[in-house]
């Protein structure tokens, strides 16, 4: 990748590294995976999507039906709040004790018993009624609870909320979860109450209070009959924004104290979105134009999302069986397609290596049992033409060696040889009789030995020969060194291996310096072949002369002639013909070296 961008060379080298068989599986993989994978993703969403408006449609309907329920209940509980101003002995009662707030006494006996005959029978089969009470203005205190627990006489406005339903002009008030203190013992939980001043009808001149109280109890039984989630939360508020009623908090956080904290606007009959507690909700809000209730539902994004989750889990669970499944028949498919081809392919790996007798069993009558047939045609007719052809280049390679060895022929040079020598010494020219009796040497080594292998001892023999004569020609200016190692002396190699390269490092390498040079022949057995190495510090050549060399010398060809001078050596080329065609793949000849720092050839002859 450069600069973000996926190289396509990159991919396109690595797809074509890759056999027949994985192209074909991950074919049939990506054929699977793709529509899978995209039908998967599209479905999810969709019935994601759809899940979503359904359950916000849903928790909208039931906030919808709670805050009904809860104008039907505070109906009942306005209804009841008026029932004194329609009862004549109510109202005479109240009028008999007008007075400032708290400066009253005490009532008789008689009208305690029948207020609280009244607001019994008002409170009678209202579970959800925690007590019904009717204040005189001077503070008279009648109530259905039992008198134990509430006092004859109490003053309003030692309590908040009482300065509210003064001032509501006979309209009904709605008070937030509160502990009145006419209660005398420890109230368990707050109560919510609906209120209002009552008018004496003809003068509507305020005359008492009418106060009821209802249990929480009453919010639980609501929701108690809707399905709403556990998890949820569900707040009641007025239309101050005062909390009347909250679920349960969950691990004592209040969802209304966060909303608060929050900063969240309340908007009117709206669906929104809030974080609470580093949680996701969905926050659905239904006001009534009645009561100027609002009902709050906060429903956690993870639970409208759990059967999302569910069917993502189930889809992902199931692809995966299929994908499963399919990548087993992908591979089950890909091997039995392939199966030939494998097969072929080894085949033909076989035949690469020279061996042309292989044969193929055909099972098919599709176009691979048509390749199979046609390669068993090419390998009858190659292994025809191989062998009409070995035994072809076998005799002019035959013919081409005994030409070579066989280029002075007559034993005469021989005698006139030794005779020379011999008159040399006579003279006392001894110089001249060891560079003629090497010279004998060279001959007879090259005349006479018509074998194609000869151990290592005997070509070096030769070659130290070649150098004794050379060193009498060049002097002080040729320096050999010699590095046999142990045990190779007796290892075969091809006549006239080591001699031409040699020759052509003291022709090419040494006689162009002025000052002379060195040349470092060594044999090193390493593994299983046999390394023969022939190294010069003359001029070299240019990394591409010698790539171009290394190159022109695996072409066989006949023009492969390594600078032979006029009859000087057989030529480099010659010796990796005569290598190849022994060894095979086995053997070799490499040029190594650069500009100015001399020519290294090495043979490999393997040992096995």
């Amino acid at each position: 990748m450069h600069n973000g961008v996926i190289d396509i060379r990159s991919i396109k080298g690595w797809s074509s590294r890759l056999n027949f068989r994985k192209k074909l599986l991950i074919l049939f993989i990506a054929l699977i995976l793709l529509p899978l994978s995209l039908q998967g993703a599209v479905t999810y969403r969709y019935f994601s999507s759809t899940m979503d408006d359904k359950t916000e449609r849903y928790t909208i309907d039931l906030v919808r039906q709670i805050n009904l329920n809860l104008d039907r209940a505070l109906r009942e509980m306005q209804r009841l709040s008026l029932m004194p101003v329609y009862d004549e002995k109510v109202l005479s009662i109240l009028k008999k004790y007008d007075g400032t707030m708290g400066d009253a006494d005490r009532a008789s006996s008689e009208d305690y018993q029948k207020m609280k005959l009244y607001t019994s029978a008002q409170a009678y089969n209202r579970e959800e009624i925690r007590g019904i009470h009717i204040v005189s203005n001077s503070g008279i205190f009648f109530s259905n609870v039992d008198a134990m627990d509430v006092p004859n006489v109490w003053d309003g406005r030692g309590d908040a909320w009482f300065d509210e339903v003064e001032r509501s002009s006979g309209a009904w008030v709605l008070v937030p979860q509160h502990k009145p203190s006419y209660y005398l013992k420890p109230v368990a939980e707050p109560v919510i109450s609906v209120a209002r001043a009552i008018r004496e009808p003809s003068t509507l001149e305020r005359i008492g209070y009418i106060i009821i109280d209802m249990k929480l109890t009453a919010f639980r039984t609501i929701l108690a009959n809707l399905n709403f989630e556990p998890n949820a939360h569900l707040i009641i508020m007025d239309g101050n924004q005062r909390l009347l009623f909250e679920t349960e908090r969950q691990a004592g956080v209040s969802a209304y104290e966060a909303l608060l904290q929050n900063g969240s606007s309340f908007h009117l009959n709206q669906t929104d979105r809030v974080t609470l507690h580093e949680v996701d909700y969905m926050l659905v809000q239904q006001h009534s134009s009645y009561s100027g209730v609002s009902v709050l539902g906060l429903i956690p994004t993870n639970m409208i999302q759990k059967e999302s989750r569910q069917l993502g889990l189930f889809t992902m669970w199931f692809a995966s069986l299929c994908v499963l499944v399919a990548v087993l028949l992908a591979i089950i498919v890909a091997y039995r397609l392939t199966r030939p081809l494998i097969r072929l392919k080894n085949r033909m790996i076989l035949a690469e290596q020279g061996q042309f007798n292989q044969r193929i069993t055909i099972e098919q009558q599709d176009e691979l049992g048509q390749l199979g047939r046609g390669f068993n045609r090419m390998m009858e007719e190659i292994e025809r033409l191989f062998k009409e052809v070995l035994l072809l280049g076998v005799r002019e390679k035959e013919a081409e060696l005994a030409a070579l060895q066989s280029q002075i022929r007559p034993h005469f040079i021989y005698n006139t040889l030794e005779s020379i020598s011999m008159m040399a010494v006579r003279s006392g020219a001894m110089e001249a009789s060891d560079m003629v009796s090497a010279l004998g040497r060279l001959l007879r080594y090259t005349i006479d030995k018509a074998d194609r292998l000869v151990p290592l001892r005997e070509e070096m023999q030769f070659v130290r020969s070649y150098v004794q004569i050379q060193q009498m020609r060049y002097g002080e200016r040729l320096r050999v060194e010699y590095d046999i190692e142990d045990g190779a002396e007796h290892i075969l190699i091809p006549k006239l291996t080591i001699q031409p390269l040699v020759e052509n490092a003291v022709f090419h390498g040494i006689d162009p310096k002025e000052r002379g040079g060195q040349v470092w022949i060594s044999a090193l057995c390493l593994e299983e072949v046999l390394l023969i190495t022939v190294r010069d510090d003359g001029a070299g050549l240019e990394d591409a002369e010698i790539a171009e060399w290394n190159a022109r010398l695996r072409e066989r060809t006949s023009t492969n002639s390594w600078k032979k001078g006029a009859g000087h050596g057989i030529g480099i080329s010659n010796i990796y013909e005569r290598i190849s065609f022994i060894y095979g793949n086995q053997g070799d000849v490499t040029v190594d070296g650069s500009k100015g720092y001399g020519l290294t050839v090495t043979v490999t002859i393997p040992l096995t």
